[in-house]
């Protein structure tokens, strides 16, 4: 599993209770990885990352000057928070009124994408698999879930729902010799219509997601006579005692901390296949 990171984030112009908003999402990453504090003015040490009130334009301008005076800032990331997505070349942009779940998100992708950080995936490689690929399990036992699973005879469908383009690709990686057909979604919205048209024999939830969580997602399965027996699988970074209990309350059959060793993840698979 990758260390733990953290990152630091400056917030300018922004009213107090935007910022304590903002600081909440910082505190809601607390148990995930990366996790994002709020920066600490330093002379020595500069922000990870910076948000831009973008609609307050003593913000964009102050910030604007302090990046002429400190060359060093020139690459910091910018995430831009406005009603309008602003003229700002390079920068995130992020639309008001501030959601947290999109928010964090966001933060993600750009310590993904601006600071190269690797984002912790759904499975672990346990060691006696060796020096295979993330998503890949030993071929037997593949076969032998594959078998189960009725793969030529329409077979299992499944449901991954998680905003993580790396988590996406190793499900998918995961999946494909297990399920007939695996059906992916980046957002609560996305799960919903997916949910509406199909139905599944496994769904596979992140529980911080844009727009609506997973564990609204996993109630309206519950609540819904037609998928309630559906088995839901919570598969996340958080890891507290009380996001097991959200998700033990919002109905989910089992919860999962990312990353979940391989043969974890198959001994679930195969206990919730039909």
């Amino acid at each position: 599993m990758s260390d733990k990171r953290t990152f630091s984030v400056a917030i300018l112009g922004f009213s107090e209770g935007e910022q304590r908003v903002l600081r909440s999402v910082f505190s809601l990453s607390s148990t995930r990885n990366p996790s994002f504090t709020a920066y600490a003015f330093s002379r020595e040490i500069a922000a990870d990352i910076v948000i831009v009130d973008a609609d307050n334009p003593r913000a964009v301008n102050g910030w604007e000057a302090y990046r002429r005076v400190h060359a060093r800032t020139s690459q910091i990331p910018v995430v831009m928070l406005a009603r309008k997505k602003p003229e700002e070349p390079g920068a995130y942009f992020l639309p008001r009124p501030i959601m947290a779940t999109r928010l964090l998100a966001l933060l993600e992708q750009v310590a993904n994408e601006a600071l190269g950080y690797q984002p912790v995936l759904a499975i672990e490689l346990d060691e006696k698999q060796g020096d295979t690929s993330a998503g890949d399990v030993r071929a037997s036992q593949d076969q032998a879930v594959a078998d189960k699973a009725g793969k030529g005879n329409g077979g299992v469908t499944a449901l991954v729902v998680d905003d993580s383009l790396p988590v996406r690709i190793q499900m998918k990686m995961a999946l494909e010799k297990l399920a007939a057909q695996v059906h992916f979604a980046e957002t609560g919205e996305e799960a919903f219509k997916l949910l509406e048209d199909n139905q599944y024999n496994l769904v596979f939830l992140d529980v911080i997601l844009p727009g609506v969580d997973g564990y609204e997602i996993c109630k309206a399965i519950k609540q819904d006579p037609k998928k309630s027996e559906t088995p839901v699988i919570m598969l996340t970074s958080n890891s507290s005692p009380g996001d097991r209990v959200k998700g033990k309350l919002a109905g989910c059959d089992t919860y999962l901390i990312k990353p979940v060793r391989g043969s974890v993840f198959e001994e679930v698979v195969r206990e919730y296949l039909p």
